[in-house]
């Protein structure tokens, strides 16, 4: 990056609700230190936003169904991540497009230098499934804006395993899932994304115009079974679950999320990652242990 852009702000979009401080957390990592956050009100009460001020991140008000908030939010930034647009859910919202067109539109009359977005695994092979096509058409979005892009296209969210529809049962000994039980998952941890977009943010030459599957490691149910025994020291079985389970639930998004995982899934390219993006990378065992899985006392909220 240049000596203008090391001095200008690297503004982070989506990064203060839910484990958006471990994104933050993965750039400090990496002695990058002048970043901006948006955030719809700023509240030092809130635990997170305290946390963020804490660390010297500066907080700035801007609303993304507010064109006009955003331009204050963009003035003197020189690089962006934007880890989200609309919040993490169930069912995906078309808001999400219509707040990157907003963040786009920001982007170009700012003159973004370098634009590093978060998409999905899998958005660029006709997935079908409804969230990760949104998340495509964010990066064309964002490319027909003309910005310099990196996108990297996460799997599976480590942390997602922590959530109360999940690690409850995990921790009693059976570990529900609707995939094979040999059948591979990519995995990454949100610290990882964080480490890994300030890496190609300071080095925008070899990065701007790339698209990068992310993944820090790939486990099969059963493999994943026995890191979670490991970690607990007592046994986790493995329990397959029918998809059709999600369509009772009113669920249909996450049934055909379910599918491609069973039937397409994630073709991140571990080894050449660990290659190219040398201890920037968590092992799922290594995820357990740091986040201090075993732990009853502790839940999502605190990671």
């Amino acid at each position: 990056m240049s000596q203008k852009g090391d001095r200008q702000k690297i503004l982070l979009i989506g990064v203060t609700g839910g484990t958006g401080g471990n994104i933050i957390k993965g750039f400090l990592e990496q002695n990058v230190t002048n970043l901006r956050a948006i955030t719809r009100k700023i509240d030092l009460n809130r635990p997170s936003q305290a946390l963020l001020n804490q660390a010297g991140i500066e907080l700035v008000e801007a609303n993304l169904d507010d064109a006009d908030s955003l331009i204050t939010a963009f003035t003197d930034v020189s690089a962006v991540y934007c880890h989200a647009t609309a919040p993490d859910a169930a069912k995906p919202t078309p808001l999400e497009i219509a707040r990157a067109k907003r963040v786009a539109h920001a982007a170009k009359q700012a003159n973004i230098q370098h634009f590093v977005y978060n998409s999905a695994g899998g958005a660029d092979r006709n997935s079908g499934v409804i969230r990760i096509e949104q998340k495509y058409q964010v990066e064309q979005i964002f490319k027909q804006a003309g910005l310099p892009t990196t996108m990297l296209r996460a799997c599976l969210f480590m942390e997602e395993l922590w959530k109360k529809y999940t690690r409850p049962a995990i921790l009693k000994g059976t570990f529900a899932f609707a995939i094979q039980p040999d059948r591979p998952m990519h995995l990454i941890t949100t610290k990882d994304m964080g480490r890994i977009a300030a890496y190609v943010i300071k080095h925008p030459s070899q990065y701007i115009g790339k698209e990068i599957e992310l993944a820090g490691d790939v486990l099969t149910p059963t493999q994943m079974a026995a890191a979670f025994s490991q970690a607990q020291g007592k046994p986790v079985v493995y329990q397959q679950t029918p998809p059709w389970i999600f369509l009772l639930f009113f669920q249909r998004d996450l049934y055909c999320l379910i599918q491609w995982y069973r039937h397409k899934g994630y073709q991140a390219d571990v080894a050449h990652l660990r290659q190219e993006f040398p201890g920037l990378l968590t092992t799922f065992s290594e995820f357990l242990a740091e986040t201090d899985w075993a732990n009853p006392q502790l839940s999502y909220e605190n990671l």
